[in-house]
C-alpha cells in the first residue's frame, strides 16, 4: 500500500516505520529543506515487545506523491488548520508548516485519496481544514505516544487495551476501502487498527476531557514542577472538572481519559507522580517532553478552541482560562487569552 505520511514527528515515525518494515510503501511528507536528510529513522518500543525497527533510508518529500493511495496527517495541533485564535494566522509565517504552505496546502496539492487525520481535530479546526483542503478528511485517534529522545530515537509506547481508530464515516464514501485496507495493514504491523462509528465526536470529547491534564505539564514547568505548584495543580484539576462536564455534552470521552479524570486530586496526584517516577521513570520523562513547554503554542490553541467550544454551549470555564493564564505567564507571553469570536 502506497502511504504518504504528513509530518514526520514521534507519532509520523512509528506509524510509518512499522507500516515500512511490513513492507508497506511510505513517504514521510517534509519541510523542503529536511528532504535532503538521509539519516535512518529508528524506533524503539519502550512496552510489550519492546522491539526495535529502522528505517535506514526513509523516502522524504516536499509533496504528496501522485500515486499515493491514502494519506495520513501527523502534524500538531497548532499545525493542523490555522487562523483561529490561539493559532498563527494563515498567512502569518508561523502558520506555515512546510516550505511557506500549509497543510491544507500539501492535501490540497496531492491526488484526491483518503486523508485520516491523527492530530486532536476540534470542531472549527476540522471545518477550516477540509475547507481550505477542499476535501472531507477522517478523524482518527491513534493508540500510539512517543517522544525523541538524546539519540533522535524515537521512544514509544503500543497501547494494548486500545486500537487505533478511524471514523467509518468521517470521510467520503467511497474511501471506506481504502481506509478498511490501511486498518489491516496497521494490524499485520502489529499496531491493532479498526473502523468505528462516532470517532470524530469521541476525539472531540475525549480531548476536551483530558486537555487541562496535559496543559497543566506546561503551566508547572514539568510534571515535578507541576505537582509543587499549588496554583497550578490547583487550576489544572478545576479545569479538569469542568472540561469533563462539558465533554460529556459532546459525544463518548475514551474509557482510559475518563478512568484518568476520574483519578485526579491533589492527594492522588502527588502519590501517583510520586510511584511512578519509581516504578516507570521514563514515562515521566515522556511526559515532560511531550506535554511540557515545548508544546506552548499548541496547548494555547487548543485551549482557546475549547473556550469556544464552552461558548457555544453556554458553558463558563473559568478554571480553564486561569490555567491558561498560567501557561501564557511561565512562557512570558503577553497579553490575555485570545479568545474565538
Amino acid at each position: 500500500m502506497r502511504v504518504s505520511i504528513v509530518g514526520a514527528g514521534a507519532l509520523g515515525r512509528v506509524y510509518g516505520v512499522r507500516l515500512a518494515a511490513q513492507g508497506e510503501d511510505v513517504t514521510f511528507v517534509v519541510r523542503p529543506e529536511r528532504v535532503a536528510g538521509d539519516g535512518p529513522y529508528v524506533i524503539e518500543q519502550v512496552n510489550g515487545s519492546q522491539r526495535r525497527d529502522t528505517l535506514e533510508r526513509p523516502r522524504l518529500a516536499a509533496d504528496i506523491p501522485a500515486d499515493a493511495e491514502i494519506v495520513l496527517v501527523t502534524v500538531r495541533f497548532d499545525q493542523l488548520a490555522p487562523g483561529h485564535a490561539g493559532a498563527a494566522h494563515p498567512g502569518s509565517a508561523a502558520a506555515r508548516a512546510a516550505g511557506g504552505r500549509t497543510v491544507a496546502d500539501i492535501l490540497r496539492g496531492g491526488p484526491a485519496v483518503p486523508i485520516a487525520v491523527l492530530t486532536p481535530m476540534l470542531p472549527a479546526e476540522r471545518a477550516a481544514l477540509e475547507g481550505a483542503a477542499e476535501r472531507r478528511v477522517t478523524p482518527a485517534m491513534p493508540s500510539v505516544s512517543g517522544y525523541a529522545d538524546e539519540r533522535g530515537a524515537i521512544r514509544y509506547w503500543l497501547t494494548a487495551v486500545a486500537s487505533t481508530l478511524l471514523d467509518e464515516e468521517g470521510g467520503a464514501p467511497s474511501d471506506r476501502p481504502r481506509l478498511e485496507e490501511l486498518a489491516r495493514r496497521l494490524t499485520e504491523a502489529g499496531v491493532p487498527a479498526r473502523l468505528d462509528r462516532d470517532v470524530g465526536a469521541q476525539n472531540v470529547a475525549t480531548t476536551t476531557a483530558f486537555f487541562p491534564l496535559i496543559a497543566a505539564v506546561d503551566a508547572g514547568g514539568g510534571v515535578s514542577g507541576l505537582v509543587a505548584d499549588r496554583d497550578a495543580l490547583g487550576a489544572a484539576l478545576d479545569a479538569t472538572r469542568e472540561c469533563v462536564a462539558l465533554a460529556e455534552r459532546l459525544g463518548k470521552v475514551a474509557p482510559w481519559a475518563k478512568l484518568l479524570t476520574r483519578l485526579t486530586g491533589p492527594f492522588a496526584a502527588k502519590t501517583g507522580v510520586a510511584l511512578v517516577r519509581q516504578l516507570f521513570p521514563e514515562t515521566l520523562r515522556f511526559v515532560d517532553v511531550h506535554f511540557g513547554p515545548k508544546l506552548h503554542g499548541q496547548h494555547l490553541a487548543m485551549g482557546a478552541a475549547i473556550l469556544a467550544i464552552g461558548r457555544e454551549h453556554g458553558v463558563s470555564l473559568p478554571a480553564l482560562e486561569r490555567l491558561l493564564a498560567l501557561i501564557e505567564g511561565r512562557s512570558g507571553a503577553r497579553g490575555p487569552v485570545k479568545r474565538i469570536a
